[in-house]
């Protein structure tokens, strides 16, 4: 299955080709794999109590992990024929980014940081992203 979202059909697509839908949408704008990436290294990083630097190496693998996102997305979604799923590459990319603030991660650090914030922000964040139109080249 491609994490490409499907925005519509055209008479010419095989005919088992379904639209996503609002849940399906939700799915692909998600990179589960990339956050299962953040769980897992910070998780090591903040087992380690001698670490001098973990505010340092949180930062670091949050840069590396929306990289990751970035060109990981991409390769997931390109299709050939079809031009680049920029809004999907972004928002998917965002999605790490609020979902790091919501565990926390590097953020806590910051003089603003709340859970409650994260929280927050990841509820309205995930509803609302797959509400948005296609991109106008899908319209």
């Amino acid at each position: 299955m491609s994490r490409r979202i499907v925005w519509s059909t055209y008479e010419s697509s095989a005919s088992d080709t379904k639209i996503d839908g609002y849940f399906d949408r939700v799915l692909k704008y998600i990179p589960a794999d990339v956050v299962g990436l953040w769980l897992t290294g910070s998780g090591l990083i903040q087992s380690q109590s001698d670490a001098p630097s973990r505010v340092g190496l949180l930062w670091l693998l949050f840069v590396a992990g929306l990289v990751f996102s970035f060109f990981w997305m991409r390769q997931q979604t390109a299709e050939p024929g079809k031009p680049i799923a920029w809004q999907q590459i972004l928002l998917s990319c965002g999605s790490f980014v609020v979902w790091v603030f919501a565990i926390g991660g590097p953020f806590t650090e910051l003089s603003f940081y709340k859970p409650l914030y994260g929280s927050l922000l990841l509820l309205v964040y995930t509803t609302a992203i797959p509400l948005l139109p296609p991109p106008p080249s899908q319209q």
